[in-house]
């Protein structure tokens, strides 16, 4: 991958279980769950017997070169989207010049942006793409992020001079909108349904 492109999405939702029934629609399984039992850290494999007073902190699902991250909350809510890049000092310094701010750690790095919404990123060559599938199998064709219609141009140049040109992500504007992706198209041998929508992933607060 050279050019910046979507591999990962994460959500908020009430039932992390009805959540990865809907993604495996779009080839996107579970592949580990994270949590603890009584403080202590617990890593679990979708093969693994859930041991009692066990405390889901995030489940990691996956597809060929998509990964979605699901956590526990009240309702389906939007956490944040990541790209991969080609020269990821670049982007950060040309976010740092713009005032967003970037926070790190040992595997990923977070532009936090002016609109209330994070951007993961990754560079090819890092673990986290390593452990990636084959795109043939599962990738995003189109991603689309809704926001409010008064900062819609701000956020796609934004991104645009940050991130790069990013083939893969749509910026689409509704009245009043939270910066959510909230649908995309996704392709690949093992999807059987390629239109994903975020309200698929369980009951989204009222407005």
């Amino acid at each position: 991958m050279h050019a910046p492109e979507i591999f990962h999405l994460h959500y908020h939702v009430p039932d992390v279980d009805t959540a990865a029934t809907a993604l495996e629609l779009h080839g996107i399984d579970p592949v580990a769950r994270f949590g603890s039992v009584d403080g202590d850290s617990r890593a679990l494999s979708p093969a693994d017997a859930v041991p009692d007073g066990f405390r889901l902190r995030l489940q990691t699902n996956r597809g060929g070169a998509v990964d979605v991250t699901l956590t526990p909350g009240p309702h389906v809510a939007f956490d944040h989207l990541g790209v991969v890049v080609a020269d990821l000092p670049a982007v950060v310094s040309r976010a740092t010049e713009r005032g967003w701010s970037v926070t790190e750690n040992e595997r990923r790095t977070f532009l936090v942006t002016p609109w209330e919404f994070r951007i993961e990123l990754q560079s090819a060559d890092s673990d986290v793409v390593s452990e990636l599938g084959p795109a043939d199998d599962c990738r995003f064709e189109s991603v689309s992020l809704v926001v409010a219609d008064d900062i819609r141009e701000a956020v796609e140049t934004g991104i645009r001079a940050v991130v790069g040109e990013v083939s893969t992500l749509r910026v689409r504007s509704s009245p009043n909108a939270d910066p959510a992706v909230r649908e995309a198209t996704l392709t690949g041998r093992r999807v059987e349904d390629p239109h994903f929508e975020m309200s698929s992933l369980g009951s989204e607060p009222s407005v």
